[in-house]
């Protein structure tokens, strides 16, 4: 009787719409991973601004930089060593990042 019908089934619809949940189901732990690896790439560009600021002022104004500074939420910590200066911060749980700066003289 209605051999000839022309239009989607109800199985081909859940078909469909079954491969598009399979496919949004993978894609969102990536979009996740890439969401929290901005935040990470975001927060290690403000540590090295923040170190390239602290290293011009005691290199050149002999200033010393503050142990802690807080911005955004995440704590940055200074310190300072015969020949180099470090900012050290938490990006993730377990995960900490330090990034150094030579000093151009020797204490």
């Amino acid at each position: 009787m209605l051999r000839n019908c022309k239009g989607y089934t109800l199985l081909d619809a859940l078909t469909a719409l079954s491969l598009l949940s399979v496919l949004s189901a993978s894609a969102l732990p990536l979009y996740a991973h890439v969401y929290e690896e901005r935040s990470i790439i975001r927060e290690r560009k403000e540590a090295t601004i923040l170190l390239g600021q602290f290293w011009n002022e005691l290199v050149l104004e002999k200033n010393k930089p503050p142990n802690e500074q807080v911005k955004n939420d995440v704590t940055y910590t200074f310190e300072e060593t015969s020949n180099k200066l470090c900012v050290s911060f938490q990006v993730a749980p377990k995960r900490n990042t330090v990034i150094c700066r030579s000093l151009p003289y020797a204490k």
